[in-house]
């Protein structure tokens, strides 16, 4: 009995790994991750205001940027069976 409801959990784990995350949560994800980011270099402004190279503000939105998205991206490649 305890392998017959192992075996039925099993089954359903499989069939949640292999179904796909709906379009919708990716592209939400995304627009999130670019409007949040827009907004990164105002948050970030308070930081260089004291420093006398406001200038490192760009490479530095730049550099998280690269990495959220590369992170997204990733999870979505990941996601792909």
């Amino acid at each position: 009995k305890n392998l017959s409801i192992f075996e039925d959990t099993l089954g359903g784990s499989e069939r949640l790994l292999s179904s796909p995350v709906p379009l919708f949560y990716s592209r939400h994800t995304a627009r999130f991750i670019s409007i949040w980011l827009l907004f990164l270099p105002f948050a970030l402004y308070g930081q260089f205001s004291d420093s006398w190279n406001h200038i490192m503000m760009i490479p530095a939105s730049l550099l998280i940027s690269v990495f959220l998205f590369g992170i997204e991206e990733l999870a979505t490649q990941l996601e792909e069976p």
